[in-house]
């Protein structure tokens, strides 16, 4: 069974960006309160990815 690559159109790609911006934020925010590090953070929303999207 072949799948088809998903292209999100001009309005998912906005709310994807938007999105992002409240994520990349709030993990700023993280870095500053917290000693958490680059990589705690990414292995964090990996984790959160799995767990919710696998």
């Amino acid at each position: 069974m072949e799948s088809s690559k998903w292209k999100p159109t001009e309005e998912e790609r906005e709310v994807m960006e938007a999105v992002w911006m409240q994520v990349k934020g709030a993990c700023e925010k993280l870095k500053e309160e917290t000693n958490a590090k680059d990589e705690h953070i990414k292995k964090m929303l990996q984790e959160m990815a799995d767990r919710y999207y696998s």
